[in-house]
């Protein structure tokens, strides 16, 4: 290509140069015909201090830019490089402003050429990467990245980053290219002209890519012919029985594998649990193998006995490691042919109908132009059409899960669920999700294919994944964009009818005007009801209500409201009844669209009805408003209370083995409180715990101060100003990295606001989950970039979150994690307990608490290297009673209790 691109990177004093933030270093890289042909780097004296968190990223103190010449010294040779070429950044909105600004410091005219954001390409040409930053995909594409945040460094591997991406754009078929020349106008980037080259190069080219289908105009990677994972002809090892394979043993086929004596003990009982029919409840402790204790015997047994074995697991992140890093292990050691296939709900699938009918739509947002660029990649490199695959901004999240298969719809006429239901017909191993297991549990016609044996992972979160699927919720923002999106859809059909059609489209708009007043007004006369009836905490609102007990003319005109509402949707369906006759045989149609659309306004009233008119026994309603939201911002749920029952009936009476697996199952080592949650009391299931393989009296040490105010005894905000005391102290003695855990946002933020007084001048980072923007995993990052930081985090944070080898020095539980008060689901499973003649603290709060305490706890020590201290802040650890509850479900180490500053000396200590 005859382009000039100059690719840039800088460090800075801070984010803003509106602030008057200032460089400190610019690396440059020109790339041309795809080869780095010149290089510029430079730091700069930026005539102001700069901030210790800024030295501790970049590695760039006052000392490192004392004698550095100023920008304006080196502003024409920059100028001059950057002249007739591309601005290319990763980030151009960081990198480009603070360059405007250093330009017109020094008197020169700004920067007036096309730009491109790498992370904006990045996403395009790479769309399921797992995450856009910079050395993350460095890593993704094996490019050697030695000092990031140094500019010079950064500049350089921005550049080898690019040239990847316009290697891999120039390699997508000519179809694909076109349709991403028509979207390129709506993206920030301007790789229009790029598009421009490569297809005109494109066209003089043989057409040689036999790897791709056409479908609607779309390029798609050709199918497999809907065929399991399986062996590829490698050698396999010699036919061996399990019970062969664990007399000998053999080392597994992993990177650094070192033999761990309960890894194998559990695979033992797990294939004699499988072999005997028997039911089974295993607690594995972190670090133990548990993927692979359970996956292995699963392995043996489906091809020993021609059974085939569901996995059912909950996170993404687990299904992927099963099948990227376990199934290629497991095709080494079993020896007999193995098919393995992945199965989720049809709302998981991609449906190209729908996407094929949205890739014209004009008036594209940003996000939805990005998103369009996406799936147009996506769909050349994926087998399953898996949704998961992709990772889409936030902005794009509702437009992707509108063009999934929707539940209604016939999956034998989609192309990826109906693929992916054959590779599970035709596979030995399952692999599938809770929810999706829950709906086969329940469905009269069942999607997974028959089974009789079952590996439950992640166990601890059935129950709670259960009472979500089977309760129902609606609120006002689903409401107003299901409403608003069938508006948009008529207001399109308007403009292009005439005659009785168009009259018939007139009458549904007006209804459906009808119908968005009135939820307006039915979702405020709720918001209004439930702030009256429950004063809120922590700005938010939890109100339990029941129908036949709630009374006032308030809650009168909200049922009244509700039917009005059911009548007006009736009244809809009624007058769109004409233009829905070729709903059901084009899916591109508007009356397609509308018709989908219905049906979802339809349950939605459906479910609205049955919250606020019918009374359902053995379930827990309540209202969820935020104090400060809009006046129609609210949420109605309903969950069921005990599930015990189903569990029972569903599924352990009918399937012949069952193992759920967790690293948390057990309380005081005894299983009894999970078996009760899951109606496993009465079968009597093998109950077995293998703790983790770590030193904890050598790796960890626990810490409690008695310095600290009791929390049932001071206000809330006071216990979060000690608290908040407590961790500067913590982080500026002890740890680089702490992660400080908190039982609610409530506390959370009273805590951070209390530390934010106090830490202006500390030398680490503070990041805390709601505060700064961002998912668990985003703000992992973040705060992994640091060397010292901070780390406030609730919710997802107590489980699930794995730090790379020794990334925390210290774990910090800012109080034992009892369920807040106002917990509308423990509040009515504890009313349940109490009218059985039960004490619910010690038959739900403590062990569900209990739990919760250990999945904190093993945050700190994930790999036999990790050593690190845990403070628990919370006096009643060891003062109550039931404090050693807490303690005895921990794994053998030291505790010690004293004043915070005697701690602290102990814990510097220990830690060296």
């Amino acid at each position: 290509m005859a382009m000039r691109f100059v690719i840039i990177d800088l460090e800075t004093t801070g984010n803003g140069p509106k602030k008057g933030d200032r460089i400190i270093q610019l690396g440059m890289a020109v790339v041309e015909d795809g080869s780095i042909v010149e290089r510029f780097a430079s730091f700069f004296n930026p005539e102001q201090p700069i901030p210790l968190f800024i030295q501790q990223l970049t590695n760039i103190d006052e000392e490192t830019v004392e004698g550095a010449p100023l920008f304006a010294d080196k502003a024409a040779e920059i100028a001059a490089m950057m002249d007739g070429a591309y601005f290319v950044a990763h980030n151009v909105d960081f990198d480009l402003p603070f360059l405007q600004a250093e330009l017109e410091r020094a008197g020169r005219p700004p920067f007036a050429g096309p730009t491109i954001d790498t992370v904006e390409l990045a996403r395009i040409v790479l769309p399921t990467a797992e995450s856009y930053k910079l050395g993350d995909l460095a890593k993704q594409l094996g490019l050697r990245h030695d000092r990031p945040h140094q500019a010079d460094s950064d500049a350089e591997v921005t550049a080898k980053l690019f040239i990847a991406l316009l290697r891999r754009l120039s390699r997508l078929p000519l179809v694909t290219l076109e349709q991403l020349r028509r979207l390129a106008r709506h993206l920030k980037s301007d790789i229009y002209s790029l598009l421009d080259v490569v297809i005109a190069k494109k066209q003089k080219e043989a057409p040689t890519d036999n790897t791709v289908a056409l479908y609607r105009g779309i390029a798609l990677k050709k199918p497999g012919g809907g065929k399991p994972e399986q062996d590829n002809g490698e050698e396999r090892p010699a036919s061996v029985s399990f019970a062969a394979f664990y007399e000998q043993a053999p080392p597994l086929p992993l990177p650094g594998y070192k033999r761990r004596e309960g890894q194998w003990e559990m695979m033992q009982l797990i294939y004699e649990a499988l072999s005997t029919s028997q039911h089974a409840l295993i607690e594995a402790g972190t670090g133990l193998g548990k993927s692979l204790a359970y996956f292995i015997p699963a392995a043996f047994f489906a091809c020993e006995r021609q059974e085939r074995v569901v996995i059912s697991t909950h996170t993404l992140q687990l299904q992927e490691q099963l099948i990227r890093r376990d199934w290629p292990v497991l095709r080494q050691v079993v020896p007999a042919p193995l098919r393995v296939a992945v199965l989720k709900g049809k709302q998981n699938y991609l449906s190209l109908d729908k996407f094929a009918s949205f890739l014209p739509e004009p008036n594209d947002t940003y996000d939805a132009a990005l998103l369009k660029c996406q799936l147009l990649v996506w769909l050349l490199e994926t087998d399953s059409g898996d949704l998961d695959e992709l990772n889409v901004s936030s902005g794009a999240r509702l437009s992707l899960s509108a063009l999934a298969i929707g539940e209604e719809e016939d999956g034998g006429r989609h192309h990826f669920f109906a693929q992916a239901k054959r590779r599970a017909e035709q596979a030995d191993l399952v692999i599938t999700n809770h929810a999706f297991l829950l709906h086969d549990l329940t469905a009269s016609t069942p999607l997974l294919p028959p089974f009789r044996y079952l590996v439950i992972d992640e166990a601890h979160r059935l129950e709670e994944i259960a009472a979500r699927y089977f309760g129902e919720r609606i609120d006002y923002v689903s409401f107003r964009l299901s409403t608003a999106k069938m508006a948009q859809t008529i207001t399109k059909w308007l403009e292009a009818e005439q005659g009785e059609t168009r009259d018939v489209l007139a009458r549904c708009q007006r209804r459906l005007e009808g119908l968005q007043f009135e939820g307006d007004e039915l979702f405020r006369l709720l918001r209004r009801y439930a702030l009256r009836k429950k004063p809120a905490r922590a700005g938010r609102c939890r109100c339990r209500f029941s129908p036949a007990d709630e009374h006032g003319r308030t809650w009168q005109a909200a049922v009244e409201l509700c039917w009005r509402l059911r009548d007006l949707t009736a009244a809809l369906l009624g007058e769109a009844k004409p233009l829905l006759a070729s709903a059901a045989t084009d899916d591109g149609t508007p009356s397609a669209s509308l018709a989908a659309d219905l049906v979802a306004l339809n349950r939605q009233m459906d479910v609205l009805v049955r919250l606020l008119t019918e009374a359902e026994p053995g379930t827990v309603r309540w209202i969820e408003a935020d104090e400060k939201g809009a006046a129609n911002a609210v949420r109605l749920y309903s969950q069921p209370v005990d599930l015990a029952d189903f569990f029972a009936e569903r599924l352990f009476m009918k399937k012949r083995s069952v193992i759920l697996t967790s690293a948390t199952l057990a309380v005081r080592g005894r299983f009894a409180y999970m078996a009760a949650r899951l109606g496993l009391d009465d079968f009597y299931p093998l109950c077995r715990s293998f703790p983790a393989p770590f030193r904890y009296e050598e790796q960890a040490a626990l810490f409690v101060p008695t310095d600290l105010p009791l929390v049932s005894a001071v206000p809330l905000e006071a216990y979060a100003e000690a608290a908040a005391a407590a961790v500067l102290s913590i982080a500026r003695r002890v740890g680089r990295r702490t992660l400080v855990l908190f039982p609610s946002y409530e506390l959370l933020k009273m805590t951070a606001e209390a530390l934010k007084t106090e830490e202006a001048d500390e030398p680490f980072v503070l990041i805390a989950q709601g505060i700064q923007s961002g998912s668990p995993a985003k703000l992992l990052r973040t705060f992994l970039q640091f060397d010292h930081a901070v780390l406030f985090g609730t919710s997802g944070f107590w489980e699930g979150i794995d730090l790379p080898d020794s990334a925390l020095d210290a774990l910090i539980i800012a109080r034992l994690p009892f369920a807040p008060p106002d917990d509308p689901v423990m509040e009515a499973k504890s009313e349940r307990i109490r009218a059985a003649g039960g004490d619910p603290f010690y038959e739900l709060s403590l062990p569900e608490a209990v739990l919760r305490f250990k999945q904190g706890f093993g945050r700190l020590i994930r790999t036999e290297r990790d050593k690190g201290a845990v403070f628990v802040l919370d006096r009643r650890l060891t003062a109550a009673s039931y404090g050693t509850d807490f303690l005895a479900s921990l794994p053998p180490l030291s505790v010690y209790e004293g004043a915070l500053s005697e701690l602290l000396d102990k814990a510097s200590d220990w830690l060296l």
